[in-house]
């Protein structure tokens, strides 16, 4: 139902109704709210106040509450048994502490008014009652489309899980199966290549040289994938063990120093020497070492690599950095940079990996408790990192004889 408003023939939609026996009360309501930008309905008892609230979608409901049929309690309990959403308001000339304490428990209410009421102070409680109202609505709607929203994405992210799992497993599967033929493919060139089955020619030596390039380079992504599915099922679990990292890097560091040295460049460390003991699967520690600083010489043609250590303050996290003086990465590239089969730059391109290289090292730093990245600026070398925390170490109990107990 819409009423008319101040005489101007535009129809407003009823939000407030009150219920007064008094005419002369439910007239003064009328001249009070005939300029408001919402509707006022006004009723003089139950039965006909309980008609409006059912053709309108009523906001606010107001009662006197010395009705001659049913007492404004009542009423608004029947009000809010039908209509819950409507915000309730009782108002009464009479200083009745029972049907103020029967408003509270019973009714609901949202406040009292009393009679007299003074008519800037009666406009202002609708209006907060009416904004009431309108902040809770809004407040469902919002619950319900962010409910709604979550369960897509759950349900999204459910099929992604389907899909990456089927994904994972299909690698995996494929991966297995190569590893077979390309044994024997290799095998077979090797036999060609030692003249085995009679003396090649240099041609036939040069070919062959390519095509068992190429077969390394396939067995080296099969090994890859098949790694990293392993770290991400979680079927590769971590051998930790108690370990000093910088020996670690300095290991690392003095198999790869021979690899510099060839290219002309320098390998050198700076290590931190209060770090303390950590949990670590030394041997996956040493692959993203490897991985690191394999990449650094890599893309370095002049100056050389530092690989350096230290930990915070509290000691509570180790930080290794593998720093060079290489050509650099775009900053738009660094975020793809751990992604899976990420070449970037034409750098890259000519000394083509597997890709999977810096995605591996991820995950084994993560399953570590850490985290992985990367500063670098194109043409002014890069710095490859990764954080582990301390106390994700010590809260692996380590004992006497430097092995964790996994059944502890």
């Amino acid at each position: 139902m819409r009423v008319g408003g101040s005489g101007r023939g535009n129809m407003k939609e009823i939000s407030v109704l009150f219920l007064d026996d008094e005419q002369s009360v439910l007239q003064s309501i009328r001249r009070l709210f005939a300029d408001e930008t919402y509707g006022v309905a006004v009723a003089s008892n139950c039965e006909e106040a309980m008609a409006l609230l059912a053709a309108n979608k009523i906001k606010v409901v107001l009662s006197d509450q010395r009705m001659p049929d049913t007492p404004g309690v009542e009423f608004l309990r029947q009000v809010k048994s039908r209509y819950p959403d409507c915000v309730r308001i009782l108002f009464t000339a009479y200083a009745d502490l029972l049907a103020a304490e029967q408003a509270i428990n019973i009714s609901e209410v949202y406040r009292f008014i009393n009679k007299p009421w003074h008519p800037e102070e009666l406009k202002s409680a609708v209006a907060g009652a009416i904004h009431y109202y309108d902040i809770v609505m809004e407040n469902r709607r919002l619950f319900e489309e962010t409910k709604t929203k979550n369960e897509e994405l759950n349900l999204a992210n459910c099929k992604l899980k389907v899909l990456y799992d089927v994904q994972k497993e299909f690698s995996s599967t494929l991966s297995h199966e190569l590893r077979t033929p390309l044994a024997s493919i290799k095998a077979a060139i090797d036999i060609v290549i030692s003249g085995t089955a009679g003396e090649p020619t240099a041609e036939q030596i040069n070919f062959l040289g390519r095509a068992k390039s190429n077969v390394d380079r396939l067995n080296r992504l099969i090994n890859d994938i098949l790694d990293l599915a392993h770290l991400e099922s979680g079927k590769n679990t971590l051998e930790r063990q108690a370990g000093d990292i910088n020996k670690v890097i300095q290991s690392v560091a003095d198999a790869q120093e021979s690899v510099a040295r060839a290219k002309g460049l320098y390998l050198k460390v700076s290590l931190d020497p209060g770090i303390p003991v950590l949990s670590l699967d030394q041997d996956k520690i040493i692959q993203v070492l490897n991985n690191l600083i394999a990449n650094a010489l890599k893309f370095t043609e002049t100056g050389g690599i530092t690989v350096s250590s230290k930990t915070d303050e509290g000691k509570h996290q180790v930080e290794v950095r593998v720093s060079d003086t290489g050509c650099g990465i775009k900053e738009e590239d660094l975020n793809k940079l751990f992604e899976k089969f990420q070449q970037l730059g034409e750098a890259h391109q000519r000394h083509a990996g597997t890709g999977l290289g810096l995605a591996i090292c991820k995950e084994i730093v993560r399953q570590h408790g850490g985290k992985v990245g990367v500063e670098s600026k194109k043409d002014q070398g890069s710095c490859f990192y990764f954080i582990i925390p301390v106390k994700d170490s010590s809260e692996n109990a380590i004992p006497a004889n430097g092995r964790i107990d996994r059944h502890s």
